[in-house]
């Protein structure tokens, strides 16, 4: 009877140890997860300022139009070599 006594304890010990690891390595995981989540979305709003700040620098001010490229009929002819 002393061996089946020492296997009940074994069992327990193995339950006690999976009962403390298990909750623990949950824990880790969902801080784990939390983090990754957190600084994906802080990138992706740093992107977005990043975009929004790129475009108002390169906008043009109220009422301007864009320059026009130069046409071949606007330039002045050079003079005939006659």
């Amino acid at each position: 009877m002393p061996n089946h006594d020492v296997l009940a304890m074994d069992g327990l010990s193995i339950i006690g140890t999976v009962g403390f690891f298990v909750p623990a390595a949950i824990l880790i995981a969902l801080v784990a997860g939390a983090v990754v989540r957190d600084r994906r979305l802080s990138a992706r709003d740093a992107a977005a300022e990043a975009a929004r700040e790129g475009l108002a620098r390169e906008a043009l001010p109220d009422g301007d139009t864009p320059p026009r490229p130069p046409r071949a009929d606007d330039a002045p002819t050079p003079p005939r070599a006659d």
